[in-house]
């Protein structure tokens, strides 16, 4: 009996991910920083159970659709807390400019 290397093509044309790359794949999805978000879909895996759902193509490129959605608004969201902050040293400094305690420092 032949063994089913990674290149393998199953009969309906597509290539095997092995069971052993599956595991890998999935151990990579769930260390991935934001994963852990419900919007990032990581196919599921039980090692009590044994059972799985199998690693696909489809499985992946979901995987990282939802993950970049997180990026995005992680981002986004630190983007505006900057903004934020900028915003609240200049108050800061314009509050220390009118009470006469601002520091002679320049500003960056």
């Amino acid at each position: 009996m032949p063994s089913r290397h990674q290149n393998d093509v199953d009969i309906t044309g597509h290539t095997v991910i092995t069971r052993a790359d599956q595991l890998r794949i999935r151990q990579a999805m769930n260390r991935t920083p934001f994963s852990a978000s419900p919007r990032v879909p990581i196919p599921y895996y039980s090692p009590v159970s044994g059972r799985s759902d199998p690693v696909t193509v489809t499985s992946i490129v979901a995987f990282l659709d939802g993950l970049s959605e997180v990026v995005k608004e992680q981002t986004s969201n630190a983007e505006d807390q900057r903004r934020r902050l900028h915003s609240l040293e200049a108050d800061v400094e314009a509050f220390r400019r009118l009470t006469g305690s601002a520091s002679a420092e320049v500003p960056r």
